[in-house]
């Protein structure tokens, strides 16, 4: 089994608006309501790969059930810890007049220590029974900013591979801990290292730099262009399939559950990368936060094109 961890869960509200535009008001078309926040799309996702999968985190009190209960309706076992406040709400504003899309974000509810404390406890009793741990999205408001770390070292010491995607100071701090993986994009990449990467060579090196700062393998997403996955002597770039876009919701988040999926199944680095690769292009061409299956992913495996990058 897999398990997820999400600290900052999410209602994500997709909307429709034609020539959406700033100062005016605007006439929407709610097209979905979703449970979100990108642990719980990885959950999402590994269930539809055909992993099993158990989703782990924070729930508001006063409407966290939402998300709790959309988990359950999906057939995901979930182990979170009920904390004061409310869950925030993300909304994805969609214009086809434009071809653009526009998110707000809200923060999210405030921690207290002691739910932290309570959420070690149960990563520590899930980490002995599960070979991968996926740390996954944004932090609450007030929440230290090493907490992945801290969690990830718990999650490791009872033998559990790592993963996380996450970012800023976040993903600098978790870093430390050793994670197996990480899954930024590009523009992530270029905030913790303060620098830009202009070509496929100079993402090569960051990716570089991001390993030995501790991690073992680096995803970098790249959007519609791809990605770039570096792991040991590997440095290899995949081309995706052109697939009709519809949301790019829990795109990045399928690509995890993908590598995770294939690490679980003792996939050579390469082959996960392509897998994960076709798997998130799968998931671009699905409304809202619906996500790509398995048999959805492989039909794309043969069309995402891997070549190996110097360096």
């Amino acid at each position: 089994m897999i398990a997820t961890v999400t600290l900052n869960p999410a209602i994500d509200k997709s909307v429709t608006v034609r020539g959406f535009e700033i100062g005016v008001t605007n006439r929407c078309e709610v097209n979905r309501v979703d449970a979100g926040g990108k642990g719980i799309n990885v959950a999402r996702a590994l269930k539809r790969l055909g992993s099993a999968t158990c989703a782990l985190g924070l729930a508001a009190a006063s409407d966290g059930g939402f998300v709790l209960g959309a988990l359950d309706a999906e057939g995901i076992p979930a182990d979170f810890v009920r904390v004061p406040g409310e869950t925030r709400v993300n909304l994805k504003i969609h214009d086809p007049e434009r071809g653009t899309e526009t998110e707000l974000n809200e923060p999210g509810f405030r921690v207290r220590a002691e739910d932290l404390e309570e959420l070690r406890r149960k990563i520590e009793a899930h980490a002995q029974e599960c070979p991968v741990v996926v740390f996954s999205g944004s932090l609450p408001p007030n929440t230290p900013a090493q907490i992945f770390g801290d969690l990830i070292r718990v999650a490791k010491a009872r033998g559990a591979k790592c993963f996380l995607d996450t970012a800023g100071p976040a993903l600098r701090l978790g870093l430390a801990a050793g994670p197996d993986l990480i899954k930024p994009n590009r523009a992530e990449v270029e905030n913790i290292l303060q620098a830009r990467l202009h070509d496929r060579p100079a993402m090569v090196q960051a990716a570089r730099a991001l390993i030995a700062m501790g991690t073992e393998r680096v995803l970098m997403s790249l959007g519609a262009e791809g990605a770039v996955g570096v792991c040991g002597k590997d440095a290899l770039f995949a081309a995706p399939p052109l697939v009709k876009v519809r949301s790019s919701i829990g795109a990045g988040d399928t690509m995890v559950a993908a590598m995770a999926h294939a690490t679980v199944e003792g996939l050579a680095f390469r082959e996960a990368f392509r897998l994960a690769v076709a798997a998130s292009a799968a998931t671009v061409a699905m409304e809202g936060t619906r996500v790509a299956d398995l048999a959805t992913a492989m039909q794309l495996l043969p069309q995402v094109v891997v070549e190996e990058l110097p360096g």
